[in-house]
């Protein structure tokens, strides 16, 4: 059952989502305060810190240790306008500003980074934010003001503690305090000014209670009954006297107090106000553990044994706990894996880690088996649970393995805080991580697989990671990046002293272990002005030549040639171990790409002693290497066989024609005699007779057979196309006779063409569809006839490239080429047009691009006439013909890339 420690640190997680909602509350009725400037000035001893806004401020203070920190959290406010890291001054090593944000709060978060626990001060000066950090006084006498609140409508009215960015987990969480922020003057009430913690749960419940209507102490329990569910309530603790307070909203008084006969409580008060009822729990002695737990229409408040005896009640689904914490989007977390549980104690008698390439494992040896349970707060940590086990003292630690060749930066292991019979293991890393828990009799082997992360190098920005005891809370996020010496300021004025006698000395102030070797000697003359001891001291070796070494709170100082000469025995001595260490095989299954391709790029990653083989029938490389190159080969293969990304390429090629011709003709001829047959000679010597004909001989319908034209300009007419109208004229004797025709001809066509070819590929792969016909063609030459084929055809032929913003980058080749009957060569074979596009375009998923427009117009008069004669105006009509042609051509290609497994790659990546 939970202590008071953890009790405290539940309470906090709870305050916190109920500072949040308070947060949102107060955003959304009122305008955000823009914070516009931060400044940072020297104060004597100390320094200031003011950050400008646009309205008065509202803002809570707390302080954390380990690092010394000091947290401002600006509620209905702005911060992007000064985020980022501010340089310090005096004190106050730096200050970091950034804005946390949803749909329903709005924090601008302060934090300054301290030298060392000193005195501070946080006030409103109008639109100001004011922090004072004084530096002279000492930790003991660190002043924890109220915070201030500006009169404001929207100012919170319940305690709004900020998250806890970092707990030890391995000793009981130190307590911090978050004081209410006070309300406006005209309404402030007179709050305690020594709270020590605060709790607020608030809920949506189905039967508002509206009184209470009984109170019963018994068993160091106090029973609250009303006439429905309490929506909301907070819990405070307060010190000097040690005292409960309990706030029950939105309800009225119908019961009185009752009596209390106990060792743990001493008396309990009731009092009504106009908007919440306060109970008020006088304890005896020292503030007992408690718990405060819904009940049926009611609350209870255990105390003391009695947190031990109950057990606490499942949590409600409709409760949440918000964090107002910068991380990244959480991925779906997997459910928590179980394992079956036991009831006999078990104990971890040592916990080591292996690092590997792609991870690690964290193996525990156990008195026994043991129930475990596995939790992923969010995909770059992990937490294991061990149920009824013990961790001894000496193995409550945490391990930063920031220096190891591994994507896993810390591990922790501690006993829950409260519960003795359970244990946790928490592990951070620099990807998301993949776990797997074995378990043979005593051993429990926790194997780590980080993605996203170098197999043969792993580089991280330094980090700084607490652990809760719930999740590890990185304090880096949000803490300024530290400056690289940050030891107590010294002043050092030596003449010719030893070297170790120097080193003595700086050991003292530092309060480090310091072991120097044999041969450090020599003498240095040094006059130092307040600087960190740190950089005297590297300074002090960098001018001996000497180097160090850091072992937790020891520092070894030796000449940097030993130094050197002792990490290249350890490389060789890594390297022979290497050598002596037995070979193991490994299957690896390579389930997208080709095993043979993927063996090339696994060889890079074996020793000289591994070597690698493909089975082509199961598609699985055969590694055979020391267990540590064969976990970096596992790694690289699980990286690179991913899913390849698929594209759909649907296309549309439109060809729109269009053609318009008209032609107009004229036909005319005869003849005329005076002869004696005719009856009508000229009555001369010479000519007797006269005859005149048309020159030009032709055959026209609904004309003598021989109409001898004398202007024969017709249109192209006959079945199907146009018409034509004959006209024949003569005299009685035959001597007069005219033969006329006028033709004409108009064709107007539009043809449309779309094809939709379709193709699916594998990214950067090509693919391409055609349809058409192979014309071929005779060629005759001294060996014979030989037949060739020209293509005619519609293809499309593309290669995609999808980026990493998903968008697709095409190579595209799209051509239209069909024959042409109506122009043929010597033999009679069709032309070809060709109708093509080759081009890149990069379009969004799922967007159309347009390739083409190419579009041709031909147009053509013509005018076949009789020179001179078809000048004539009106007249000339009889002279000549006219014909006029109009013909337009138009391509146009369109282009739709879709990824298919487009959700398969996002998870992958």
């Amino acid at each position: 059952m939970l202590e008071r420690s953890a009790v405290t640190r539940g309470k906090w997680m709870l305050a916190t989502a109920f500072a949040v909602v308070l947060a949102g509350a107060s955003s959304s009725g009122a305008e955000l305060n823009t914070l516009r400037d931060l400044d940072v000035s020297r104060t004597g001893s100390g320094a200031q810190v003011v950050v400008t806004g646009t309205r008065p401020p509202t803002f809570t203070v707390f302080r954390l240790s380990g690092p010394e920190r000091l947290v401002v959290d600006l509620s209905s406010a702005d911060a992007t306008g000064i985020k980022g890291h501010h340089d310090g001054s005096g004190p106050v090593a730096g200050v970091v500003a950034s804005q946390f944000s949803d749909e329903r709060a709005s924090v601008g978060r302060v934090l300054l980074a301290l030298d060392k626990a000193s005195q501070y001060d946080v006030r409103a000066d109008g639109n100001r934010v004011v922090i004072s950090v004084d530096g002279a006084t000492p930790a003991a006498e660190v002043k924890r003001p109220e915070p201030v609140a500006a009169p404001v409508a929207t100012a919170p009215a319940a305690p709004t503690p900020a998250p806890v960015a970092e707990v030890k987990p391995a000793a009981p969480a130190a307590v911090m305090v978050a004081e209410a922020p006070a309300k406006p003057a005209a309404e402030k009430p007179a709050l305690p000014e020594n709270v020590v913690a605060a709790e607020a749960d608030e809920r949506e419940v189905a039967q508002p209670a509206q009184r209470i209507t009984q109170l019963a102490y018994s068993d160091d329990t106090l029973r609250i009954r009303a006439d429905g569910d309490i929506a909301r309530y907070e819990v405070l603790e307060l010190a000097d006297p040690p005292r409960l307070a309990v706030d029950l909203y939105g309800v009225g008084l119908s019961a009185r107090a009752p009596r209390v006969n106990g060792a743990t409580l001493r008396d309990v008060r009731v009092g009504a106000h106009s908007d919440k009822v306060r109970l008020v729990l006088d304890v005896r002695g020292k503030m007992p553990a408690y718990r405060v737990d819904r009940a049926d229409k009611g609350l209870e408040v255990v105390l003391g044994g009695a947190v031990a005896r109950k057990a606490a009640p499942e949590p409600s689904p409709q409760e949440v706990i918000a964090s107002v914490a910068e991380v990244e989007p959480l991925r779906p977390a997997p459910q928590p894996v179980e394992a079956p549980v036991t009831a006999s104690l078990v104990e971890v008698k040592d916990l080591s880690f292996q690092e590997g390439g792609a991870g690690g494992r964290v193996v525990l040896k156990l008195s026994g088996t043991a129930a475990w349970k596995v939790d992923r707060p969010d995909p770059r940590s992990a937490v294991l649970t061990l149920d009824n086990a013990r961790l001894p003292k000496k193995l409550e630690r945490s391990l930063d393995t920031s220096a190891l060749e591994t994507p896993v930066k810390m591990i922790s292991a501690f006993s829950v805080p409260g519960e003795g019979r359970k244990v946790r293991v928490v592990v951070a890393a620099d990807g998301a991580i993949e776990e797997k828990v074995t378990q043979n009799g005593g051993t429990l082997s926790w194997r780590l697989d980080v993605k996203g992360v170098k197999t043969d190098e792993v580089s991280v920005a330094q980090r700084t990671a607490g652990f809760t005891a719930e999740a590890p809370a990185y304090a880096a996020e949000g803490a300024p990046q530290q400056a690289r010496y940050r030891g107590k300021r010294v002043s050092f004025e030596f003449k010719d002293i030893d070297i170790q006698n120097l080193l003595r000395v700086i050991a003292e102030i530092s309060k480090k272990n310091v072991v120097v070797a044999d041969d450090v000697s020599g003498r240095v003359t040094i006059r130092l002005r307040n600087v960190p001891w740190d950089q005297a001291l590297d300074l002090i070796l960098r001018t001996k030549q000497l180097g160090k070494e850091e072992f937790g709170n020891i520092i070894r100082i030796a000449p940097l040639k030993t130094l050197e000469e002792e990490a290249r025995l350890r490389q060789e001595r890594k390297k022979s171990l290497q050598q002596q260490e037995d070979l193991l095989v490994n299957l690896i299954p390579v389930n997208y790409a080709v095993a043979a391709d993927m063996a090339a790029r696994v060889k890079d990653v074996l020793s000289e002693r591994g070597n690698v083989t493909v089975d082509t029938r199961t598609n699985v490389l055969i590694v055979k290497d020391v267990r540590s190159n064969t976990e970096k080969a596992r790694a690289l293969v699980r990286s690179l066989d991913t899913q390849t990304p698929q594209v759909l390429i649907e296309s549309r090629i439109v060809e729109a024609s269009t053609a318009f011709s008209r032609q107009l003709g004229v036909q005319w001829g005869g003849q005329a005699r005076a002869s004696q047959g005719t009856g009508n000679p000229t009555g001369l010597i010479f000519p007797n007779n006269v005859a005149v004909t048309g020159g030009s001989v032709g055959t026209a319908a609904g004309l003598p057979a021989a109409p001898n034209f004398a202007v024969n300009l017709p249109a192209t007419v006959g079945e199907n196309a146009g018409g034509a109208l004959g006209f024949v004229f003569g005299s009685a004797g035959g001597a007069l006779q005219l033969n006329l025709r006028l033709s004409a001809a108009e064709n107007e066509g539009t043809v449309k063409t779309i094809s939709a070819p379709r193709v699916t590929t594998l990214d950067n792969n090509t693919a391409r569809i055609s349809q058409g016909v192979s014309i071929p063609f005779s060629q005759t030459s001294a060996g014979g006839v030989n037949t060739t084929f020209v293509e005619a055809r519609l293809s499309l032929e593309v290669t995609p490239h999808i980026t990493q913003d998903g968008s697709i980058l095409m190579s595209i080749n799209a051509s239209n080429n069909q024959p042409d009957q109506s122009n043929t060569g010597a033999n009679g074979q069709p032309s070809i047009q060709r109708k093509e596009a080759n081009t890149q375009v990069l379009v969004k998923d799922g967007d159309t691009t347009v390739i083409g427009g190419i579009y041709v117009r031909r147009g053509a008069t013509t005018t076949n006439a009789v020179p001179f004669l078809s000048k004539i105006p009106v007249l000339g009509l009889l002279f000549k013909n006219y014909s006029e042609r109009d013909e337009r051509q138009e391509l146009l290609i369109f282009i739709t890339p879709r990824i298919l497994n487009r959700q398969t790659i996002a998870q992958s990546l």
